[in-house]
């Protein structure tokens, strides 16, 4: 049981790692079976592969995505783990050389040819004002989303409002006072 859960303290900072090496989901990308793509016969080297990674910032995102998981964690975790835990959980984090584990999943689907492209693009002035757009994009977008979420989130609690209010009286006990039900109709 204790083993599980330090697995699992461990696993939300680890899996934040696969989504700081890409850059925004494409819906019609998700469509192509991946397994189906042959390994390039000259795969980018690892050199070209950290070349590329420090231009696009994926280790600093990674690292950040990681403290942002962490600070989740240590405010939902249960006063057992200790100020101390988190803080020597941080630092052993913060010391994993990271592009080792990107370089392999890169060359899976990067030709050298692919990556010097890659590289390229990101040093012309359009992938330079693409890396210093990109955070200002992504905020515009998690903004509205928040607000899309939230507003998806009110029509379904006013579509389900009236089964929500007969559970929550219907858990209730009798000796606690009673909840006060948002009204979701309005």
């Amino acid at each position: 049981m204790k083993s599980r859960m330090i697995a699992a303290l461990f696993a939300v900072p680890l899996f934040t790692l696969a989504a700081a090496g890409q850059s925004a989901p494409n819906p019609a990308a998700a469509k192509v079976d991946v397994s189906s793509i042959a390994p390039p016969a000259h795969p980018a080297t690892e050199a070209q592969i950290r070349e590329y990674l420090a231009l696009n910032h994926a280790i600093d995102t990674a690292h950040q995505l990681i403290k942002d998981d962490l600070r989740t964690s240590r405010a939902t975790s249960a006063p057992y783990f200790t100020p101390g835990f988190w803080d020597d959980m941080e630092t052993a984090l913060m010391q994993i050389d990271l592009v080792p584990y990107f370089v392999p999943a890169y060359q899976k689907y990067f030709s050298e040819e692919d990556m010097a492209a890659t590289i390229a693009f990101y040093k012309s002035p359009a992938g330079q004002h693409l890396l210093a757009a990109q955070s200002s994009i992504s905020s515009a977008a998690r903004a509205s989303l928040v607000t899309a979420g939230r507003e998806a989130g009110i029509e379904v609690g006013k579509k389900h409002a009236d089964e929500i209010e007969r559970l929550m009286k219907q858990q209730q006990p009798a000796s606690q006072p009673s909840i006060q039900v948002p009204n979701l109709s309005k």
